[in-house]
């Protein structure tokens, strides 16, 4: 049987690709933030903010470590959520042609014969 909805099959594998690429750079944005609080411990122009040290880089990390995490099971759930509905829709179709090929039908009631002629 051919495979029907390319596109939306390309649109998945497209789907798992950003996937994966945003969980890499997330991981090494969330590092550099790590980093970068630990190198910075004085305050960036304004008196009042604390903007350096290693709890804002924890802090940092564990943020952008969870949206990290989220976009990336969103975007990889989604990919696979037009995969499933596209093998359910291959495997309805396939059920169906067999069923068609290899279950006999019951056989129906054949050709009715005409009414008797009225005889006056």
């Amino acid at each position: 049987m051919e495979r029907r909805f390319a596109a939306l099959r390309i649109i998945a594998i497209i789907l798992k690709i950003f996937a994966w690429i945003f969980l890499i750079l997330g991981l090494l944005g969330g590092v550099a933030l790590l980093i970068l609080g630990f190198t910075l411990l004085e305050p960036l122009g304004i008196p009042t903010l604390e903007t350096g040290g290693p709890l804002v880089g924890i802090a940092a990390f564990v943020v952008i470590l969870i949206i990290t995490l989220a976009w990336f099971l969103s975007l990889y759930a989604g990919a696979d959520l037009i995969l499933l509905f596209l093998s359910v829709e291959e495997n309805t179709r396939r059920m169906a042609y067999l069923q068609q090929q290899y279950i006999p039908q019951p056989p129906g009631y054949g050709p009715q014969p005409p009414p008797p002629a009225y005889n006056e």
